[in-house]
């Protein structure tokens, strides 16, 4: 798995009034990710269709090191804070086929 990397592709959706709070809130993650161990690539995007449907777009080394950043006082932190503003979240991983 290290050659490539874990991909996952994480969906996070705004409660109806709290995209713009939402969007400011998840913008903080990224500098705080790419400075743990085992990241690869970590982005944040936003729907061009749907207003407050983000997407991160997420590389890392091994699901060991998804574990540690899914289970940092920062990320528990942030769960605790944004929960609110938040409608729902989908994960889902992948690995390179070719």
């Amino acid at each position: 798995m290290k050659k490539d990397g874990l991909v996952v592709v994480a969906t996070v959706v705004a409660r109806a009034g709290n995209e713009d709070v939402l969007r400011e809130a998840l913008k903080e993650l990224v500098p705080y990710a790419k400075t743990e161990p085992g990241f690869i690539q970590y982005d944040l995007h936003e729907s061009t269709e749907t207003p407050g449907q983000f997407v991160f777009y997420e590389v890392w080394e091994d699901e060991a090191a998804l574990e540690t950043h899914s289970n940092t006082e920062f990320a528990k932190a942030f769960g605790a804070r944004a929960g609110q503003w938040i409608e729902s979240v989908s994960l889902s991983k992948f690995r390179k086929i070719a």
